[in-house]
């Protein structure tokens, strides 16, 4: 864990929506606790539906949450209101996995950049259009595409926008919700490299919601797997990729295609089965138990807890310490990490 060092904590979150069936609640993301330190690339993985949106969405103000505390800076968000909240949060900025609908498509595009420029009280003419510019050239586009609109641009170049846009306020930490998803394989890899580019000259943290989960382990240093509204398992994305230890991980790991169609049709199929279990009622004790291979008796009662494999790696599973060993791995057994 990073307390001492994290420039956001996000401790304990839970956020819920009423569900269409009369009387019942989702439990979108349910105790939630997350970090990333200054500057860090932080990935956040698993299937969808599993709530990595919204609790991108609530970090950044988009949906209200029901418990929990976001801690910016070392200051608890959740105690401010008004102004001061407001202009807090403008240190965490959001990109939208489609950037068309980010995007006004009765503004010009430099209109929309001064939007954001206005928030942080650039208000000049005059330095509002250099600023633009200095942003367009960040982000690889030229200053001619100012005045011009959205419809105007490919997908690529309206997702370069929305990063510019984000970068306008001079954010510390950026929330990017499935950036490249919705973009051809070819323009994917170059918004990707424009990513890190500017992670690596900003220094901007950045939290990675993906379902591409060998993207994220080229991109990022640490990387969380959420299921069903909760984390169940975490690690920096070396030890966590080489030595998955809970289930879920495993079998997600083990869909990610390779390039050999040799290595790929001898391939076992996942471990893997059934579907996401309702919201509304989720399974008792560890949430995946009904679509996994090695579920016992036991995984019914409690929520299993966090097991520490390394310092830097935990899993939430009652075999995480056996599947960690089996990789080549070595942990003290009954080593908890706590709720």
């Amino acid at each position: 864990m990073l307390e001492k060092t994290a420039l956001l904590s996000v401790r304990n979150l839970v956020t819920r929506f009423k569900s269409v069936e009369r009387g019942k609640w989702i439990t979108a993301v349910d105790d939630v606790s997350i970090e990333l330190a200054p500057g860090e690339m932080v990935g956040l993985v698993g299937e969808s539906g599993c709530g990595k949106s919204t609790l991108g969405r609530s970090i950044v103000g988009l949906e209200k949450p029901q418990a929990g505390r976001i801690i910016l800076d070392g200051v608890d968000l959740s105690t401010l209101s008004g102004r001061t909240l407001r202009e807090r949060r403008r240190a965490i900025q959001y990109v939208f996995q489609d950037p068309y609908a980010s995007l006004n498509d009765r503004q010009t595009i430099g209109e929309a950049i001064a939007e954001a420029l206005i928030i942080i009280g650039v208000v000049d003419k005059v330095e509002q259009r250099r600023r633009i510019r200095l942003l367009l050239d960040q982000v690889g586009l030229p200053d001619a595409l100012a005045d011009r609109y959205p419809r105007e641009l490919s997908g690529g170049q309206r997702q370069r926008v929305a990063i510019a846009r984000s970068l306008a306020v001079e954010p510390k930490v950026l929330i990017c919700d499935e950036p490249v998803s919705a973009l051809d394989l070819s323009i994917r890899a170059q918004v990707m490299n424009l990513f890190l580019k500017l992670h690596k000259e900003l220094q901007v943290a950045c939290l990675f919601i993906a379902h591409d989960l060998a993207l994220v382990r080229q991109a990022t240093t640490r990387t969380y797997v959420m299921y069903l509204g909760k984390i169940i398992e975490e690690g920096s994305s070396g030890e966590l990729y080489a030595q998955p230890s809970h289930p879920y991980t495993r079998a997600l790991l083990g869909s990610i295609p390779t390039a050999d169609p040799r290595i790929e049709a001898s391939r076992a199929p996942p471990a893997i089965f059934g579907d996401i279990p309702s919201p509304t009622n989720p399974p008792s004790g560890c949430r995946f138990r009904t679509r996994c291979p090695d579920a016992m008796p036991a995984c019914a009662s409690d929520p299993p807890p966090a097991v520490e494999l390394t310092p830097s790696h935990r899993a939430r599973c009652v075999i995480a310490a056996d599947l960690y060993e089996a990789k080549g791995g070595s942990v003290g057994r009954n080593h908890y990490a706590g709720a």
